[in-house]
């Protein structure tokens, strides 16, 4: 009678260790999920970050590249006669 006596507690003990060990495992899955979901939520954000600071950087660089400013008087060069002889800007 012992020996079934302890069997069943083995089967229990079992059990409840199997139970323990489930739990701790869903515990664990539970956990990784949450990290994975939050690691998700940061990079989307970072995403939307850069294409937003790409997009706005593009702008800026169009608007800075078509801008100029006001030129007042004649071109360069235009009524200078040196400027258009062959030997301008050579040192004497």
């Amino acid at each position: 009678m012992t020996r079934v006596v302890f069997f069943l507690l083995g089967v229990a003990l079992l059990a409840v260790t199997a139970l323990g060990a489930l739990w701790l495992l869903g515990q664990l899955l539970a956990g990784l999920g949450a990290f994975i979901a939050g690691t998700a939520g940061v990079l989307l954000r970072l995403l939307w970050f850069l294409a937003v600071a790409g997009l706005l950087g593009g702008v800026a660089f169009f608007l800075a590249g078509a801008w100029r400013p006001a030129r007042t008087g004649p071109p360069q060069g235009a009524g200078c006669a040196r400027a258009r002889s062959p030997g301008a800007g050579r040192p004497p």
